[in-house]
């Protein structure tokens, strides 16, 4: 999903962080995949199924508040890490969400031009607002909401930076982020008031926190039995909240009730993954790639989807018992981001940095790590 790699700052490879990534790209993926093999004879996925892995988009956006603030300020409270300009975070934060997210734009408008999802019609405003991550508008990506409110936080990150003081740039975010939707409620109907209202940007706000008290809370869960029992009450949380809290679709929870579930399970399933001593093995190699590969495979996956979906239009395969299709499914879309992070983000993130390199002066700021410790989306 969400682009919440570290391009441009120095920070320890998070291998709990990668694992938190790749959790939240799988179950996002799960979940569209089971929203596509809903409604034919073959379906099998119950509501509560279906709906929970949309939490994956709350996991991600803890953490992309908890790298924001580790590699800009250091792992500590007590952190004299020197702080990026706000100009400097920018710009390697769009270097890490644009290109390959106007590339995969560029993909769907494509499809759309050869015939495919007729149904939508976007208007030009509609791909201007949608290639900005503007609020507002069709996206020509469904996922792209939540890079929507990526770049809001970036945004907000940014202004804070502003104040080149670490307690008066967090203190900053936590009120915007905190009174934003407070705020909102007194605009006039329209959809950035109906943006700027939702709570979800508090998954942030949590985020920011967790790295506030990352040193302590990795002295005080020793061991990996505490850590895991905080990682599966965070899965039972994301699966057991649709069974609680009413929600009109598959698509998510919504407001305040999405933040208290989603965003609690979020917040304890990347301390519980920080928390975990040092992992090693074939499984975690494995997680952590497809860590690195989350954002091509969060882009990525919708294309993948499509092809299914086509062919459940044919009687046969839709006759299919699904889970026996949605395994596969989801397998084939893992491998598919895989090979979009090595092929087309790898080397747009190296040609990023090579532009970065040759548009500062050289300093610590302009420094790229040999590889993104960092997601959305």
């Amino acid at each position: 999903m969400i682009g919440e790699g570290t391009i441009g700052f120095r920070a320890s490879p998070l291998v709990g962080l990668q694992i938190a990534r790749a959790m939240a790209a799988f179950c996002v993926v799960l979940h569209h995949a089971l929203e596509t093999s809903g409604g034919v004879p073959g379906s099998f996925s119950p509501d509560w199924l279906t709906t929970a892995g949309a939490g994956g988009v709350d996991v991600f956006f803890v953490i992309s508040g908890f790298i924001m603030a580790h590699t800009c300020f250091g792992a500590s409270s007590g952190s004299t890490r020197k702080m990026p300009s706000a100009a400097a975070f920018l710009q390697r934060r769009a270097i890490r969400i644009y290109p390959l997210y106007w590339l995969a734009c560029l993909a769907m408008l494509s499809l759309m031009a050869m015939g495919f999802l007729r149904s939508r019609v976007l208007s030009f405003g509609d791909v201007l607002t949608a290639l900005a991550l503007m609020p507002g508008g069709q996206p020509i990506i469904g996922v792209a909401w939540t890079l929507v409110y990526e770049i809001y936080f970036y945004l907000i990150f940014a202004l804070c930076l502003l104040a080149q003081s670490r307690k008066a740039a967090l203190a900053g975010m936590g009120l915007t982020l905190a009174a934003m939707p407070l705020l909102a409620l007194g605009l006039p109907s329209s959809s950035l008031r109906d943006f700027l209202a939702d709570p979800i940007p508090l998954e942030f706000l949590m985020g920011l926190g967790l790295a506030w008290c990352y040193p302590t809370l990795k002295a005080r869960l020793r061991g990996t039995w505490p850590a895991a029992m905080l990682v599966l009450f965070g899965l039972i949380l994301m699966h057991g909240a649709p069974l609680l809290v009413p929600h009109d679709n598959t698509h998510g929870l919504e407001g305040v009730a999405r933040v208290a579930t989603w965003g609690v399970a979020g917040l304890a399933i990347v301390a519980g993954l920080l928390a975990m001593p040092d992992l090693q093995g074939p499984l975690t190699r494995m997680a952590v790639a497809l860590g690195d590969a989350s954002y091509a495979l969060y882009l990525s996956h919708a294309f993948v989807l499509m092809g299914y979906g086509l062919l459940l239009r044919h009687d046969a395969v839709a006759g299919i018992p699904q889970y026996l299709l949605v395994g596969p499914v989801v397998l084939l879309a893992c491998l598919v981001g895989l090979a979009v992070h090595a092929i087309v983000e790898r080397p747009l993130l190296k040609l990023g940095g090579q532009f970065i390199r040759r548009a500062s002066s050289g300093g610590p700021a302009s420094q790229l790590p040999s590889r993104d410790a960092g997601a959305a989306a």
